[in-house]
């Protein structure tokens, strides 16, 4: 789909974008820190459901637009109440790159490709990769060179479990879509 062919956004999409950036600002807000704390590591909640919420805005209105939408409100919400102004910028927009990130890839390609889940699979990994790169680029910033080499060991596993954490997402969002798509009420007019 070119880019230059964006349709506008419908009532029901921004109520649609409303619920889940909602949902998604809530439980990360509530759920968060409670899972932090269990599990010992942050951001859980922001890419696990985060991405499932993604792959489900997708397929319920299948425009490009709305995706980036739901993430960067989910993301303004959730930073701005976060301390450390700077930090929460930087991770706050590599969440609202991901989303931009992952509507690019799930609708700028073929109809056909977007539906496979492999392709759903790199979808999931080079969005969640991106929204790693500020905060990374925080990291490079603050530690300058050598530090940051110094410390990218003990940053590497956090983001490759972030990845993951996004790919699981949009696994369990690809699982439960079918579900989803036949109990939302409002028919999204494609």
């Amino acid at each position: 789909m070119p880019l230059g062919k964006i349709k506008p956004f419908s009532s029901k999409e921004l109520a649609l974008i409303a619920i889940y950036s909602s949902l998604w600002i809530t439980l990360q807000i509530y759920l968060g820190p409670l899972i932090g704390r269990l599990t010992g590591e942050h951001g859980v909640i922001q890419r696990f459901l985060g991405w499932l919420l993604m792959l489900l805005m997708a397929r319920l209105t299948g425009k490009f637009g709305r995706v980036t939408l739901m993430a960067a409100v989910a993301s303004l919400a959730t930073r701005i109440i976060r301390p450390g102004a700077v930090y929460a910028l930087f991770v706050g927009l590599g969440y609202a790159l991901g989303g931009l990130t992952f509507d690019l890839l799930y609708f700028l390609p073929s109809k056909a490709l977007s539906a496979r889940k492999t392709f759903l699979l790199l979808i999931s990994l080079s969005s969640g990769v991106v929204a790693s790169i500020p905060y990374m680029l925080y990291r490079f910033a603050f530690l300058g060179f050598y530090g940051f080499i110094i410390w990218l060991p003990f940053y590497l596993p956090d983001l490759i479990r972030s990845v993951l954490l996004s790919v699981a997402g949009t696994l369990t969002g690809l699982s439960i879509a079918p579900k989803v798509e036949k109990q939302v009420k409002i028919r999204l007019a494609r």
